[in-house]
Parts: structure tokens; sequence; C-alpha cells
């Protein structure tokens, strides 16, 4: 085999190896994206209408006091079902605030 061979043979086995990855990558992408269109939650047609329930009209950036209840009420239960007691009877909420970050659906 001479050198022009090897080379040939070499370049043919790395533009195959090469070409299969970037083929199944592009088959993967197009997978996870048909699953994000297939899976996307549909809005009701009350918020599409845009109309708001009553329930959602404080949750636009104000933050209640029931909100803060519901907050506190969550983590004295997970502390409850995390220790097996009620430990968590000395632990209270002092500062609630929403979160910067979007979510992605």
């Amino acid at each position: 085999m001479s050198l022009g061979e090897i080379i040939r043979i070499a370049l043919t086995d790395t533009a195959l190896g090469m070409g299969t990855v970037f083929l199944i990558l592009i088959f993967i992408s197009v997978c996870i994206w048909l699953l994000g269109i297939v899976c996307r939650e549909k809005k009701p047609a009350q918020e599409a209408a845009g109309a708001k329930p009553a329930e959602t009209a404080a949750a636009d950036g104000e933050i209640t006091p029931e909100l803060i209840a519901v907050i506190t009420a969550a983590i004295h239960q997970s502390i409850r079902d995390e220790c097996g007691s009620d430990d968590g009877d000395e632990y209270i909420v002092r500062n609630v605030r929403r979160a910067t970050w979007k979510h992605t659906s």
C-alpha cells in the first residue's frame, strides 16, 4: 500500500465517521424539537381571550399575605416530611421575593 492510498482511506473513514455523528446529532435535535411542539401545554380559552381569572390577578407581581402563608405552610410541610416530626415550628418566613428567571414552557 502506498502513502496515497493510506491517506485516501484515512480521509474516507474520517468523513464517514464525522458525517454519521453529525447526521445522528441532527436527527436527535429534530426529535427534541418535535417533542417540544407535541408536549407544549395548551392555554385555556379563557387565557387566550385575554380574560384574567380572579386567582391569577394578584400573580402579576404582587405578593399578597395569602401567598406568604401558602409558602410558609409548604415549607413547614416539607420540613415535617423530611424530619418526621414538628421540628419546623421555629421556622419563620421573613422575606419573599419574586424570582427573576423565566420558565421555558
